[in-house]
């Protein structure tokens, strides 16, 4: 899936703002303002973004097969607490102050947006995802050495996992990439 995963969890990553778009757009609409243009193309390239965002998510987490996960041991585990909310107040919050009714508002949105991506998806910094929350599934920034050659180096990767891993260092777990540096986390037993 490449860049594409990367770009679908940043997409999915702003609901909150995505919801509230829609709210006022759909606002707009019941009250017959005379140009509905923005808001109608509005709404329906943020449904078709995030369907096509979550499938891409799903695909990618269903399309790992159970050969896929390698043991490795877990040298050191962050877990990424409260970066949701900071994500939300940092970088979705300012959003708001976007009039997503008017044609040069959702331009100056876009160009915003779009720098924003690119800086996010090349730089590896989306651990914030709604979906994932949801779905009770919490990121771990991992320092991990591949169980079967204990001479290799470490590696250094984000472990998404409904299990609290924090308490795993010194011992295996099996994880798969999804997309460097993201790996999925088998569910531990017990």
């Amino acid at each position: 899936m490449g860049q594409l995963f990367k770009l679908a969890m940043f997409i999915t990553s702003f609901i909150p703002l995505w919801a509230t778009v829609i709210f006022i757009d759909t606002l707009n609409i019941i009250k017959h303002d005379v140009n509905l243009l923005t808001e109608y193309i509005s709404i329906l390239t943020i449904i078709t973004l995030n369907i096509l965002s979550i499938l891409i998510i799903l695909k990618s987490m269903s399309s790992i097969k159970a050969s896929e996960y390698k043991p490795y041991k877990v040298i050191e585990v962050r877990q990424e607490k409260g970066i949701t909310s900071e994500f939300l107040l940092s970088y979705v919050l300012p959003l708001f102050a976007f009039d997503f009714t008017l044609w040069s508002e959702v331009v100056q949105f876009l160009i915003y947006f779009i720098i924003l991506a690119f800086l996010c998806v090349r730089n590896n910094n989306i651990y914030a995802n709604l979906i994932f929350e949801i779905n009770g599934y919490k990121f771990f920034d991992c320092e991990l050495k591949w169980k079967p050659e204990q001479n290799v180096k470490t590696t250094q990767v984000i472990v998404i996992s409904r299990n609290n891993i924090s308490s795993q260092r010194g011992n295996t777990i099996e994880v798969a990439s999804l997309n460097k540096p993201f790996h999925l986390m088998k569910d531990l037993k017990g």
